[in-house]
């Protein structure tokens, strides 16, 4: 049996960035992490992870494979390497409903396997809901405490919430 354990939430608005240091400790392996609420003028939300210093990491040592389902067009493929963030996680062009994701991150403490990520989101847009399932990782060791969301634009209203998952037996 599993059961998901609060840890914290915050929630801020006229941003460009926002942030939760020292989240992630030995105490969980596995970390689900909910935006409730996401709103640009016109913009789309990416992460980074936070080292043990407090430092965001921006090097490119990140990767992702994200699939974008379209109601109103093709879906597409967006991949990367080499990276210095990752996402999408939320888009929102002024629909003032944002959206909303839930992301998974694993082994954020571990020094001998990189961190990895895996979410899925629904957005706003003046055209039909963007809808994203996406895979990342940083291709790092470092201990990693924390998470970092941040926008291509201001980020106009944005709140979530941390939980760690405790596997029980």
């Amino acid at each position: 049996m599993s059961s998901l354990r609060y840890i914290t939430s915050s929630s801020a608005s006229s941003v460009s960035s926002m942030s939760f240091t020292n989240c992630f400790t030995s105490d969980f392996d596995v970390y689900k992490i909910s935006l409730t609420e996401i709103e640009f003028a016109d913009g789309d939300m990416f992460f980074r992870f936070i080292d043990s210093s407090g430092i965001p990491v921006t090097d490119s040592s990140y990767q992702d494979a994200v699939l974008l389902m379209r109601s109103y067009g093709s879906f597409a493929d967006n991949y990367g390497q080499s990276l210095d963030m990752l996402g999408s996680i939320g888009y929102d062009d002024n629909q003032n409903g944002g959206g909303c994701t839930t992301l998974w991150v694993f082994n954020p403490n571990s020094t001998s396997l990189y961190t990895t990520a895996i979410w899925e989101n629904t957005g706003q847009s003046s055209i039909g809901p963007p809808v994203r399932k996406g895979i990342g990782s940083l291709d790092s060791t470092a201990e990693i405490t924390g998470i970092t969301f941040i926008g291509n634009a201001t980020i106009e209203k944005v709140a979530a919430t941390v939980y760690g998952l405790r596997i029980e037996t």
